[in-house]
């Protein structure tokens, strides 16, 4: 805790990317870590971590994946992850860029359904005639079974219509909530060659190119990040559902899918 809060003062208004990055390497070096041993448990190449501690970030691979190792070092070594990616952003000069960024969002138009007549209320006027239909014909059933003969048990004969049996509620219908899935999994199948940059949960699990016939299958517990070199070329499949299309031939797309946002890109 004494460690995270030193650090919280470190990132005040007023120091620059050097001072951000000096911060992370004192963290790294006062929790008795080498940089080949947080290279080995967050699986971010020892190359980039040192880039990062010399806040030399033109050496690592794009923005998306600079503030992805971020997060995840800070992570690594119980230190405030949001707070050192917005010291970042800030001291960059790139704050407003990644507020204006917006993921891409697929919406899903529910299907219009017809109106079924048989199940819109009535008025209240036309309801009373058949309300007294069977108030009088309780009546009767309950006038004739106090003039017949009482038995020890059992319900009692009406006539020749056979035994009363007493009215079931009928029980509601229930329908059990559609369990939320417990990881994300998506099948990538390139159409033509392409490049794809993938993390998932914050840790680079794709950085190549892909070509047609490859199935590349990644799993994730939160969520997934790309950043798709033709997103025409990327079909896809979450959660064994077919994939929405995500843009046009030649188009370059970022795209960030979690457990809320899963339906908006299945089919």
């Amino acid at each position: 805790m004494r460690r995270s809060t030193r650090l919280v003062r470190e990132l005040q208004p007023g120091r620059n990317v050097t001072d951000l990055s000096g911060a992370l390497r004192a963290a790294r070096e006062q929790a008795g870590l080498t940089v080949e041993e947080v290279s080995e448990r967050t699986k971010i190449k020892s190359a980039f971590l040192q880039a990062i501690e010399r806040g030399d970030f033109e050496q690592l691979p794009g923005e998306f994946f600079t503030r992805a190792f971020l997060r995840t070092y800070a992570r690594e070594l119980h230190l405030p992850a949001d707070e050192i990616v917005a010291a970042y952003d800030t001291r960059t000069g790139r704050a407003a860029a990644v507020n204006a960024a917006a993921p891409v969002v697929i919406e899903r138009q529910a299907p219009r359904l017809p109106v079924d007549e048989s199940l819109t209320l009535r008025s209240p006027r036309r309801a009373w005639p058949t309300v007294a239909v069977v108030a009088a014909v309780l009546a009767l059933v309950w006038a004739l079974n106090r003039e017949a003969p009482e038995t020890a048990a059992g319900p009692q004969p009406i006539g020749t219509s056979g035994v009363v049996k007493p009215a079931v509620p009928p029980e509601p219908a229930t329908s059990p909530a559609a369990a939320a899935p417990q990881t994300l999994r998506i099948e990538i199948r390139p159409t033509r060659v392409m490049w794809v940059a993938a993390a998932a949960d914050g840790n680079r699990v794709l950085y190549r190119l892909l070509h047609p016939g490859e199935t590349i299958t990644l799993e994730a517990t939160n969520e997934f990040w790309f950043r798709i070199g033709d997103a025409g070329a990327f079909e896809y499949s979450v959660n064994g559902v077919p994939g929405r299309p995500l843009g046009t031939s030649g188009e370059v797309r970022e795209v960030q899918i979690t457990r809320e946002s899963l339906a908006s890109f299945q089919r």
